[in-house]
């Protein structure tokens, strides 16, 4: 009876074992998300758990009709790609110098251009003067799928999001190049990004944090109405606020996508 009841114990624990190391899907996630449980709850789960997540195009294509949260999807990718909790622990995990974007299609990260500057004599008139950020090329290599993207931005504690990160659109130039006005007079001389030129977004931090590199936390910023067909640059104003030890270069971050008609 003892070797019966012995025997019966053994199977129970490797019974329980196995349930336990059973990798967490797709699936499971969804779950999670029907049920309603917190963004930073699941990404916690994910990142704690033995994945086997399918991070194919298809795979984020129905992560996103399923409206699965930026940082879930981001979460499900890095741990398939062999990223751990313990670098998410040191708060590490996103560098500010990347930007992720969520198109409804994939989530994938951008690149950034520094523009070179380009001023403009007497374009107020006599004695006027204007000042261009202009980038290369009449168009953007990344193309996106949705005119209402959401972006993942790290932005420095000692900034207001909206005086660190701006939403832009960008004029196509007939010598192929792009470029806004970012400073300029007639009488006086005043800096920033042309008002005309700015759009309106939707800003929120987000409610996980631990990826977020220290001194930074994470937000997701989208335009507020859909953008119409055209060139656009998620600008990252890093000549003006204190990014010690980031961006090398002093000069401002353009991260650049086009919207198709």
């Amino acid at each position: 009876m003892k070797c019966m009841l012995l025997a019966w114990a053994m199977w129970a624990a490797v019974a329980v074992a196995a349930e336990e190391a059973k990798p967490m899907t797709n699936a499971d996630v969804l779950s999670m998300v029907e049920a309603k449980l917190p963004e930073s709850t699941i990404v916690l789960a994910v990142a704690g758990a033995k994945p086997d997540f399918d991070t194919s195009a298809a795979g984020l294509i129905e992560l996103s009709k399923r409206k699965v949260p930026t940082a879930i999807v981001e979460a499900m990718i890095k741990a398939a790609s062999g990223g751990g909790t313990a670098q998410a622990a040191q708060g590490d995990g996103i560098s500010p110098e990347e930007i992720s974007v969520d198109d409804g299609t994939s989530v994938q990260q951008m690149r950034y251009l520094t523009p070179n500057m380009r001023q403009a004599v007497r374009a107020f008139g006599y004695g006027g003067v204007a000042q261009y950020a202009s980038l290369n090329g009449a168009t953007a290599a990344l193309r996106l799928a949705s005119n209402q993207p959401r972006f993942v931005v790290a932005v420095p504690k000692n900034a207001q999001a909206q005086s660190y990160v701006t939403l832009v659109n960008l004029a196509v130039r007939r010598n192929g190049t792009r470029e806004v006005m970012v400073g300029g007079g007639y009488l006086s001389y005043s800096t920033g990004i042309n008002k005309d030129r700015v759009v309106a977004m939707s800003d929120r931090t987000l409610d996980d944090q631990s990826r977020a590199p220290t001194g930074y936390e994470l937000h997701e910023i989208a335009p507020a109405a859909e953008l119409a067909p055209g060139e656009y640059a998620v600008v990252l104003y890093n000549s003006e606020v204190k990014v010690a030890g980031w961006f090398v270069s002093g000069r401002d971050s353009y991260f650049d996508f086009g919207i198709d008609g």
